[in-house]
């Protein structure tokens, strides 16, 4: 079984803290970016946050409602304009009529709402129970597949599978919310950081 508590401790003396990782100030905000980042770079998902933004277009109610075209040349910069704009309005939608209520659900009952969401699969709604509604929650996504493999642990290959293997690490390891915030940046970091090519030798 994997050292998840040895993870954390390696990582954060390799990078230091990472505080709130993600760029997003208010929760929904957050929750957007955890969609328009879906198969895009971060920064195309600010970009298209920021336009968001400028067109009034961040409180939920009112990107539930708004004319699906506009929406969609808002966020093309984070690519697959068909489907983006509809899973935003989407989340939005249920965000409008349900987030105010989710104190009242237990993390199962929570996951399985933003899971019925057009859109969010097991990840995405990980990332919002996680950074949005701070519930314990372990992002089983290919950072972490990476980090732990390297580490000579067995990872299945799929997302549940993976998540129901973590299970017993997870409750060793007894993580608080914010260090579970803080773990998942530091993967996230530690897989950017090797994902760089690396510098070239100097020339003699």
């Amino acid at each position: 079984m994997i050292d998840l508590r040895a993870l954390h401790r390696e990582l954060l003396a390799r990078h230091g803290p990472q505080g709130w990782w993600w760029p997003g100030e208010e929760p929904f905000e957050i929750a957007l970016g955890a969609v328009l980042v879906q198969r895009s770079r971060w920064e195309q998902a600010a970009q298209a946050l920021a336009a968001l933004t400028a067109a009034g277009l961040r409180e939920p109610a009112r990107l539930a409602s708004a004319d699906e075209e506009h929406v969609r040349e808002l966020v093309r910069p984070a690519g697959f304009p068909r489907t983006k704009p509809r899973r935003m309005q989407a989340l939005a939608a249920w965000w409008a009529g349900r987030a105010a209520a989710a104190d009242e659900l237990d993390d199962t009952a929570l996951r399985r709402e933003l899971l019925s969401v057009e859109g969010v699969g097991e990840e995405t709604a990980d990332a919002i129970s996680l950074y949005c509604f701070a519930r314990p929650a372990f992002l089983c996504d290919e950072y972490a597949r990476r980090a732990l493999r390297e580490r000579g642990a067995e990872v299945p290959g799929t997302y549940r599978a993976f998540a129901r293997a973590l299970v017993p690490a997870l409750e060793e390891a007894a993580f608080t919310v914010p260090e579970l915030a803080e773990l998942h940046g530091l993967i996230v970091e530690e897989g950017k950081l090797r994902a760089r090519p690396a510098a070239p030798a100097p020339q003699r």
